[in-house]
Parts: C-alpha cells; sequence; structure tokens
C-alpha cells in the first residue's frame, strides 16, 4: 500500500488513462488514506509547540528569500513543492512540524508526506503568524 501511495503522489498529474498505475488502483489508495486521516489529528497549536520545539524537526516550507527574512528560531527550509524531493533532510523517528504564514502550503506538504509514510508529521496551526501571536503573548 505505501508503495502505490507513493507512486500515487508522484505521478498523480501524469496519470492518463493508459498508465502504469490504475487510475481506480490510485483512487482507492487516496480515499483509503482520506477516509482513515482523522479530523484535526495533524495540527499543533503553538502553545504546545512552544513546549516541545526541541524535540521537533521544525520546517519552514515557505520559499527560500520568505524562510531567510522571517523563521522560527531552529527551524529548517524545504519549499513544500519539494518535500518529497528532499525526504533525506526528514527523519523518520521524530516528529516533524510544518508551518508556513497561514498553513496552507505546510497543509500540501503535510498530506504528502502522510501519503509516503510519515506518521509523526503535523501542521503549525495558523502558521507563522499564530506563533508570532503565541510568543508575543
Amino acid at each position: 500500500m505505501k508503495k502505490l501511495l507513493l507512486a500515487c503522489v508522484t505521478s498523480f498529474a501524469l496519470v492518463t488513462s493508459a498508465s502504469a498505475i490504475d487510475r481506480d488502483d490510485m483512487m482507492m489508495a487516496l480515499q483509503d488514506y482520506m477516509e482513515m486521516a482523522a479530523f484535526g489529528d495533524g495540527v499543533i497549536m503553538a502553545a504546545n509547540l512552544a513546549e516541545i520545539k526541541d524535540e521537533v524537526v521544525l520546517v519552514d516550507t515557505r520559499q527560500p528569500q520568505d524562510f531567510a527574512n522571517n523563521p522560527i528560531p531552529g527551524a529548517i527550509n524545504i519549499d513544500w513543492r519539494f518535500v518529497l524531493a528532499e525526504l533525506d533532510k526528514l527523519p523518520e523517528d521524530k516528529m516533524i512540524v510544518l508551518y508556513c504564514d497561514t498553513g496552507i502550503l505546510s497543509s500540501k506538504a503535510h498530506m504528502a508526506l502522510r501519503l509516503v509514510g510519515y506518521q509523526q508529521v503535523r501542521v503549525l496551526f495558523n502558521g507563522l503568524a499564530g506563533w508570532q501571536q503565541h510568543i508575543n503573548q
């Protein structure tokens, strides 16, 4: 199932009616994943992150120029579009917390990572703005 999900994610845009991956199999695998995904399971609040920040891998999913101007201290930068290409930077045995300005881009990266088997991955609720609001309280 994991290999099928990885194939689905990496070739989704290329799938046609005559493909190495049967479209019905791909759709079934994605639907199975989405039906198992718990609502709210993939997020972390800024207050909770503050308590464990040194124990997680914090990933800024914005573009490099945005990361350079205003990162959360200790974060690494992987543009959301390249999260699968840069899996070598991400541990499979440690929690990964993704963030961007609002949570939209990091949510896309979150789904991709979950589809390829990462279980301990979260999105920072309200993104960088939520973090800044928390530390400014």
